[in-house]
């Protein structure tokens, strides 16, 4: 269902259903319209219904006929009349109503041979027994569309003047307001690029509205030098793509819009005459210059780095503008898109090498960036063709400055420049501590930046995480309970023990923390400490690889629906992870695994226990939870078992550098939204929702700093709701209602017509 019509015609398919188990099939759907309230529809709909039969003066183009002719119709008794195999007749009867056909003694004499149908058929109407009204239909709670217009006389001549207009539609755009006689009768004023428009998307035909049409026709022959009466839809989108005087207009409101697709398709027919003419107007070319694109960047696995690099640069320069077309904007050029990234990376600067706060103040100041960039790159090109050939640039220019940065943490360790962090020796000082899995750094500032769109301040830093970098281990860090667990003096699965020899897993956790008076899934109270855990980056990131990256929008929409949660309820947050990952498309580098090395878990292929005595070229860092263990990892931003797109557990900024985020209790704005709005002459009844002792005034223009027409306005209700009158001098003058905060800072504000809903 994408429009009113849509809607209207399967409710009368729908009113032809039944019960084959307990009952016969009907005859017939009886449609009685006695205000002719539908007829305006009725070209559409024979275009739609090919059974839809009406009830008038005999025309047989139209299927149109007296009661005999239809009682012979639908009995199949009328050889032009040919119905669709397994559909039944739908009776039109314009000017009667239900009540006439209830007996055969009071029916008109003209219409009796109807009555019979309202025993074997059945009627299309409302659930409480009465016949639709167009209004009726379209607002009514229990029908399919529940659309919202005002109801009196000027709104219901308006909307049968507007019937066609506004039920051809697409339902998105009629709902969210509500409809008046003035805005449905603005939707028939001439509006020639849309009506161009949807005649050629087919749309809008003169058979459909033939005085509309006729409207139409001579506005465009004036004004656009175009007669569709002779001319057809390729003729208009050519002088469509060339976009010559005001056929400009036409484009524009094209190139704004996400539909049209037959306009599309026609487009996709032509070509540019001349270099001069609009080469962003043709879906053809832009088609030809992403598979060029494609090549291209296949063909980047054949360069080395700096020769990479400058063709980035140079392809670049040639396809940036592609991303202000309206084909990018419909998603036909993913490649031109993710080239936007993968610019970014190949200009990435090195991580400085020198000293470790100076390597990780940099990632987590531009180094997460270029990882950001990476997964957008993958994320805006999920077709497989396209993936491939991101994945090759990806390896050309993001594998090895991911590379780099690993071996330049790496050294610093080796060196003792870098200790990673070891388990704290007292309890956190935090009462809410939020755990997302995974929330690499990257992660971490697009997280801060929608919280701080939705009015949250938060505060980012950084720490080193434990090492290896794994669940296993670096959890239970930032746990509340760390202090009481430690780590036994041999260990297969790097995981620290609790004072009862338990593994730390999960279970063993929570209920340490429980013990500790902490709850792990909700607490009533906002004062009472609480554990609780959102996020599952890593599980998705082993079970997808690097189709990781197309989902890591809608996990960060859902911590922030989380942590929004939680400090609206009036908590302060600590917001920490135990890892980053890596993620390489096509699998990271392959690191052999040296004799005396064993990889703990097949999750953890960056790293590997070194059993006793073994020797090897790795790096060994010492386990978090007891140094007398070591633990290799794996060199650079290689992996220890070939394949995998999505690894950690090894040294490398992007899974030793943890984002710490701290948002307070009332770091979030007040959720307010202006609900119901309504006039009772000049008195104004306002309800706002979460607007409980906020204020409001309604200040004279369409500004929210003009004048107060209420002298400093009313305070809400514990219900967010109040009401005031408004001198008569204001009357149809524009306002502006706002909701004050304390300060008197606007928290939401709509514009108004003084008296008029």
């Amino acid at each position: 269902m994408t429009t009113p019509l849509d809607a209207l015609v399967s409710a009368l398919h729908d009113a032809a259903s039944y019960n084959a188990a307990a009952e016969a099939p009907p005859e017939a759907v009886v449609w009685c319209d006695a205000n002719l309230e539908f007829e305006p529809l009725l070209p559409a709909l024979r275009e739609r219904l090919p059974e839809l039969l009406t009830y008038g003066d005999f025309d047989a183009e139209t299927r149109t006929g007296p009661s005999v002719w239809l009682r012979a119709a639908v009995a199949g008794s009328v050889p032009t009349v040919d119905m669709p195999e397994g559909s039944t007749p739908i009776l039109y009867l314009p000017g009667v109503a239900r009540e006439t056909l209830k007996g055969a003694d009071d029916c008109p004499a003209l219409l009796q041979p109807l009555v019979w149908f309202t025993v074997a058929g059945t009627a299309f109407g409302h659930v409480n027994g009465k016949d639709w009204t167009l209004r009726g239909f379209l607002t009514s709670e229990r029908g399919l569309l529940k659309l919202s217009i005002a109801d009196d006389n000027a709104t219901r001549t308006a909307l049968s003047h507007a019937a066609l207009r506004f039920c051809t539609r697409p339902v998105e755009e009629l709902r969210g307001q509500r409809w008046n006689a003035d805005q449905l009768n603005a939707l028939l004023a001439p509006d020639l690029a849309a009506d161009m428009l949807d005649w050629i998307d087919g749309a809008f035909t003169e058979l459909g509205d033939p005085a509309r049409f006729a409207a139409f026709a001579n506005i465009a022959e004036k004004q656009l030098k175009f007669d569709p009466r002779k001319l057809s839809p390729q003729d208009a989108t050519r002088r469509l793509a060339r976009r010559e005087g005001r056929w400009a207009e036409v484009w524009a409101r094209f190139a704004a819009s996400t539909g049209f697709e037959k306009v599309v398709t026609f487009l996709s027919l032509e070509e540019p005459g001349t270099l001069f003419e609009h080469q962003d107007s043709y879906p053809r070319l832009n088609a030809r210059d992403e598979k060029d694109l494609r090549q291209q960047l296949l063909g980047l696995a054949e360069r080395s780095l700096e020769a990479a690099k400058a063709r980035i640069g140079e392809l670049e320069a040639k396809h940036a503008w592609r991303r202000e077309t309206v084909w990018a904007r419909r998603g036909e050029a993913p490649l031109a898109q993710a080239l936007a990234f993968i610019a970014k990376i190949a200009a990435a600067e090195p991580l400085p090498s020198h000293d470790g706060k100076a390597l990780g103040e940099a990632y987590v100041a531009a180094g997460a960036n270029v990882d950001w960039a990476a997964m957008r790159a993958l994320a805006v090109a999920p077709r497989e063709l396209d993936r491939e050939a991101v994945a090759a640039a990806l390896r050309a220019v993001y594998l090895p400055w991911m590379d780099q940065g690993a071996l330049a943490l790496q050294e610093l360790i080796r060196v003792g420049k870098v200790k990673l962090a070891a388990p704290p020796e007292a309890g956190p000082g935090a009462t809410t501590i939020l755990f997302v899995d995974g929330l690499r750094m990257d992660l971490a500032r697009e997280l801060v930046r929608r919280l701080e769109d939705e009015g949250v301040k938060v505060s980012l830093g950084w720490m080193w995480s434990g090492f290896p970098t794994v669940t296993a281990t670096c959890k239970p860090m930032v746990s509340p309970v760390a202090s009481l667990l430690s780590g036994p003096a041999t260990t297969s699965d790097v995981l620290p023990l609790s004072s009862e020899g338990k593994p730390a897993t999960k279970p063993v956790l929570f209920k340490l923390m429980e013990a500790q008076g902490w709850e792990t899934d909700s607490a009533l109270l906002p004062d009472a400490k609480l554990w609780a855990e959102s996020g599952r980056f890593d599980e998705e990131g082993h079970a997808l690889g690097a189709r990781l990256a197309e989902r890591l929008s809608a996990g960060i929409r859902d911590a922030v629906d989380r942590i929004l949660q939680l400090v609206r309820s009036g908590r302060s947050l600590h917001i920490v992870t135990d890892h980053g990952w890596l993620l390489m498309p096509g699998g990271l580098p392959h690191a052999a695994l040296d004799v005396g090395l064993v990889e703990p878990n097949g999750k953890r292929t960056r790293c590997a226990m070194v059993k006793a005595k073994a020797e090897t070229s790795y790096l060994q860092v010492p386990w978090s939870w007891n140094p007398e263990v070591s633990v290799a990892t794996a060199t650079g931003a290689r992996s220890f078992y070939a394949g995998y797109e999505y690894a950690h557990g090894g040294v490398s900024p992007q899974e030793c550098i943890l984002p710490v985020l701290k948002v307070a209790s009332d770091g979030a704005q007040r959720a307010v939204t202006i609900g119901q709005t309504r006039w009772e002459g000049l008195r104004l009844r306002v309800e706002v929702t979460g607007g409980a002792d906020l204020r409001v005034d309604l200040r004279l223009g369409s500004e929210t700093s003009g004048p107060s027409l209420i002298k400093g306005g009313r305070v809400l209700d514990e219900h967010g709701r109040t009401s005031f009158l408004v001198s008569d001098e204001h009357e149809r003058e524009a306002a502006c209602l706002v909701v004050l905060d304390d300060d008197g800072r606007v928290l939401a504000h709509r514009t108004l017509t003084v008296g008029e809903d």
